[in-house]
């Protein structure tokens, strides 16, 4: 019983109701064997022509792609580009985690009393209830 899971490098741990439909079958899903009718019978339409065609066509774009591509990257290992350019400030970043971590630079001042805010409100209140008859 220990074999299972190691023979199939632990998907499937154990042999059971669950998994014995998936692993024993010998036909493919309805769905499946549909599409794979539905591909056959358009690729008997197509003529040994423009099958060859379409392989002339494939491969023609498949060797451009190729192409650029290796143009690419010749011309970032040249120096064209500047792929490990720095986005941050290392001496900022320190300071932000030593400040988070450890509090450092940070000051002890807290402020006394209320703190008076630049947001206006309309507040009626809490004694007045709005259904008064």
């Amino acid at each position: 019983m220990h074999c299972l899971p190691r023979q199939t490098e632990g998907r499937v741990p154990v042999f059971s109701h669950e998994v014995v439909p998936d692993h024993l079958r010998t036909k493919p899903d309805p769905e499946v064997e549909e599409q794979e009718k539905q591909l056959t019978t358009d690729a008997a339409r197509i003529g040994a022509d423009a099958a060859q065609k379409q392989i002339q066509s494939l491969n023609k774009m498949c060797s451009n792609l190729l192409e650029k591509i290796s143009k690419e990257e010749r011309e970032s290992e040249s120096g064209g580009l500047r792929p490990n350019k720095q986005t941050f400030n290392p001496t900022d970043t320190n300071a932000l985690v030593a400040a988070v971590a450890f509090g450092k630079g940070l000051s002890n001042w807290r402020p006394s009393g209320k703190i008076p805010s630049g947001i206006k409100t309309n507040i009626k209140s809490a004694s007045m209830h709005p259904y008064q008859r």
